[in-house]
């Protein structure tokens, strides 16, 4: 694909004879029609295509969530914070059935201490020992905390649904308390419940994240799993 500079044609976009004209990000690009390809893909090529896919839907979970997408610094360029969350997770991303790492969040962050993270009956759980008043968390700022992340569900209990669907959620807002142990619950209603009870394999993936009083994120823990 060629970018397209000139604008003696104005601003096509679609086919043109044997060409394809595209606009993104107010840019113009060019390239040439697709070509029905004469072969079946290798197994290479499906596992490709398979663990783009599954990035994909996790980086666009993520990407919802407005508190952690805020997290993620903003990249220079065209690129968007979901092509940088994408990235960052097709690197730690394996097979949905040996799954590996969810980066929730753009760096390590803050340590938690014995967290124990759980997908119950209908919804999540997140407990903590105390955050600690010893890792730079400047409580002047920093008012409140919440829980965020991503649940990857697959086998189906029920016939005829996708294998794989992934929910993102986000606990309420509590008070920050720095020397009293951490404990975040959600519980999932309407589509959402069902959705996840539909599935019995359950994996999360979130982190602790401070809030200021108008409820921008300042501070995010490091990515705990199920």
């Amino acid at each position: 694909m060629a970018q397209l500079f000139d604008q003696v044609l104005g601003l096509p976009s679609g086919l043109i004879g044997t060409l394809v004209f595209k606009r993104r990000k107010g840019a113009n690009f060019i390239s040439t029609q697709p070509a029905k390809r004469s072969s079946l893909p290798g197994a290479e090529e499906i596992a490709f295509r398979s663990k783009f896919a599954l990035t994909g839907k996790v980086a666009s979970k993520i990407n919802s969530i407005q508190v952690v997408k805020d997290l993620w610094p903003r990249s220079a360029g065209r690129a968007s914070k979901f092509n940088d969350i994408f990235h960052a997770n097709y690197e730690t991303i394996n097979t949905a059935q040996n799954l590996g790492t969810v980066k929730v969040t753009p760096g390590t962050g803050f340590p938690t201490v014995q967290p124990v993270l759980t997908a119950g009956v209908s919804g999540i759980h997140l407990a903590t020992e105390a955050v600690g008043v010893n890792i730079g968390i400047d409580t002047s700022v920093e008012k409140y905390i919440v829980a965020a992340g991503v649940i990857v569900l697959q086998t189906p209990s029920v016939e005829g649904i996708i294998p794989l669907e992934i929910l993102a959620f986000k606990t309420i807002q509590q008070n920050l308390d720095l020397i009293n142990p951490v404990d975040c619950v959600t519980e999932f209603t309407a589509e959402t419940l069902v959705t996840y009870q539909n599935y019995t394999d359950r994996k999360v993936f979130a982190c602790l994240i401070t809030l200021d009083d108008s409820g921008k994120p300042i501070r995010y823990s490091s990515t705990i799993h199920s």
